[in-house]
């Protein structure tokens, strides 16, 4: 409701107060004379914004109150306005608005124009804790506007990167009416953006961009992997606000991106992205800190759904868990499709010399760890976790999200995968292919048994067949079978089988035995009642061995002298004999063998095809012999 009252003199007044949900709003005017300026007072106030979202078209909250000083004067025709607002926890749908106007926010500023249409803004403050700004702007003769901006900490925005940004610049429109624009931004670790060029009628840009950039802005977007470095910008938009007017390169050199849910860094990240036509063009090379390096090319369009052709090369690239496995891989990985979803991962990859170690305890003497429930985690220790893949109620890695991507690769070892410890000392060789999605990998080809042995108390067993598989993981499944007959005559085969990093070893026999008396019969030729008690002893070694909690020496010699077999043999008469094995290239494996005597063998194994390879021996009393041998599986 309102009242209009005139005065004694002509002098007129009004009052008006109006009350809504959450909304307060005084307003009073007079004027005193025909003559004399005309005066007006606003004060408005709503406690919340939520309620208006939909009028504003955006999810509005917090609160926000304004005062209104107006004087107009009838005869020129001048006005003023003096603005004063506060605004509470203010927030408008963006997150990262929103977390730059939180808090309490101040917004001032001083207007006066006059009939010809003249107006300038004085004195322009915006005032919240994360952001503060300045400026001024006039229309008329000459339009321009000057503003200069600081935004606190650059956290606010992205993660990983933290420090001031400050923007200062000025944009003066023409006759012709094109603005001209001259902006300057600088940034934590170094970070300076220059913006130039004109902004024309209609919207139509002309702008140039140059400049360093930290690419840990770009954290946001990629999360859980992590970007460190910088990027040198020389773009320039030509055209309509879009994607598709950007052209120009963005640099990269000794940057650093980490994936933490693979256990990968990108080291020494370099390179070049050309822009164009709403797409961008990779030409980005990097190495791994273990060694090789790695080379990703091929467009990207810039649009969902980021339709891609990318080409991946890695060189040499190590991959290693110290408590399990060493390989290093080489070969093409192309990637066709969306990037936010759906694109298919093909290729072939090669695995040159593969060491894979049965650990001689999975976790130690106190047995494997409980599943870890993370009670009242803050939000720090809950971010970190789920960038590791690691929930915090104990249950596993996290789950994808988004689209997964269909998977065809092939993986090639014809041989030279390595498999020690406990005793196992195998080579085999083969072929994997993954199939499925990156959601559900499905594993399917095997790598078959080359040759090896199992040492238990010095008495060695030759493998007579095995394989190393995937089976939904990255930790290989191993069966491995070595059979023989005791002195006894019973038929024992021994197997190892389960994941590489906690494999089981059992014993079984013919006729049917328990282990322990199976053991017994295999080690010393002799009933379990029949063994002395240093045998005994020696039989508890061995099963201490296998079930990984011994390590053998000749293992350590081996590796030390870089050899990729060391075996110590003896014959029917039990006449020892050492026998040492390493490959010369890929396809050329020779061993040497010295027995007690001083006698000397040589042997070499050319792998001419996968089906056809060529043997020699030759020995130190002068016999040779040498063959070709076709094998094939069926």
């Amino acid at each position: 409701g309102g009242t209009v009252t005139r005065e004694a003199g002509g002098a007129i007044a009004a009052e008006l107060a109006t009350t809504a949900p959450q909304v307060r709003l005084d307003a009073t005017a007079s004027t005193p004379g025909a003559d004399a300026e005309i005066g007006a007072r606003i004060a408005a106030e709503i406690g919340d914004l939520a309620p208006y979202a939909a009028a504003f078209g955006a999810p509005l909250t917090g609160g926000a109150g304004t005062d209104i000083d107006l004087t107009i004067d009838p005869e020129t025709g001048r006005f003023t306005v003096a603005l004063a607002g506060e605004t509470t926890d203010l927030g408008i749908g963006v997150a990262p608005v929103d977390r730059i106007l939180r808090g309490e926010g101040r917004v001032a500023a001083e207007v006066s124009g006059t009939r010809e249409g003249g107006i300038e803004a004085r004195d322009v403050t915006i005032r919240f804790p994360n952001l503060t700004a300045t400026g001024r702007f006039s229309a008329g003769d000459r339009t321009a506007a000057v503003f200069d901006a600081r935004l606190r900490d650059v956290g606010v925005l992205t993660s990983g990167i933290s420090g001031p940004l400050s923007a200062e610049g000025e944009a003066v429109l023409g006759p012709d009416g094109t603005w001209q624009v001259d902006t300057d931004l600088a940034g934590p670790g170094g970070a300076a953006i220059t913006v130039r060029g004109d902004v024309q009628e209609g919207g139509r840009l002309d702008l140039g961009v140059s400049g360093r950039l930290p690419l840990a802005l770009a954290n946001g977007f990629i999360d859980p992997r992590r970007l460190q470095g910088d990027a040198a910008l020389d773009l320039r938009v030509a055209g309509p606000a879009a994607l598709s007017s950007l052209t120009g390169t963005i640099r990269l050199a000794e940057a650093r991106l980490s994936a933490p849910r693979l256990g990968q860094s990108l080291e020494d990240l370099g390179g070049q992205i050309t822009l164009q036509g709403g797409r961008a063009l990779l030409a980005l090379r990097g190495a791994f800190p273990a060694g090789g390096g790695a080379e990703l090319t091929g467009p990207v369009t810039l649009s969902p759904p980021f339709a891609a052709d990318l080409t991946g090369q890695l060189r040499g690239v190590v991959l290693r868990d110290p408590q399990l496995y060493e390989t290093s891989v080489g070969g093409t990985i192309r990637i066709e499709g969306g990037l936010a979803g759906g694109a298919r991962i093909g290729g072939r990859l090669a695995l040159g010399r593969t060491e894979i170690q049965v650990p001689s305890s999975p976790v130690g003497a106190l047995g494997a760890l409980p599943p870890v429930t993370h009670v009242g985690a803050p939000g720090a220790v809950r971010t970190t976790l789920n960038r590791a893949g690691v929930g915090t109620s104990g249950t596993g890695r996290a789950g994808g999200r988004g689209r997964p991507f269909p998977l065809d690769l092939v993986i090639d070892a014809p041989s030279r995968i390595f498999i020690r410890g406990r005793g196992l000392d195998a080579e085999l060789g083969g072929a994997l292919r993954l199939g499925g999605t990156t959601r559900e990998i499905i594993p399917s080809g095997q790598f078959e048994l080359i040759r090896g042995r199992l040492d238990i108390l010095q008495q060695r067993f030759d493998l007579t067949e095995g394989f190393a598989t995937l089976q939904g993981d990255f930790v290989p499944f191993l069966r491995l079978l070595a059979t023989t007959e005791s002195s006894t005559g019973t038929l024992v085969t021994v197997i190892l089988e389960g994941p590489a990093d906690s494999p089981e070893v059992r014993f079984i026999s013919t006729p049917e035995l328990p282990e322990d008396e199976v053991l017994s019969q295999l080690l010393f030729g002799r009933n379990l009642s029949e063994i002395s008690p240093l045998q005994a002893v020696q039989l508890a070694s061995a099963v201490a061995e296998l079930a990984g909690r011994g390590s053998g020496v000749f293992g350590q010699f081996r590796e030390s002298v870089g050899l990729d077999d060391l075996d110590v043999t003896t014959d029917e008469t039990g006449n020892a004999a050492v026998r040492a094995g390493a490959y010369l290239d890929d396809n050329l494996y020779t061993s040497v063998t010295v027995d007690s005597g001083g006698e000397t063998e040589i042997d070499l194994n050319l792998d001419i095809t996968d089906s056809v390879t060529a043997r020699g021996s030759v020995t130190s009393d002068g016999e040779t012999s040498i063959g070709i041998f076709y094998e094939r599986d069926y």
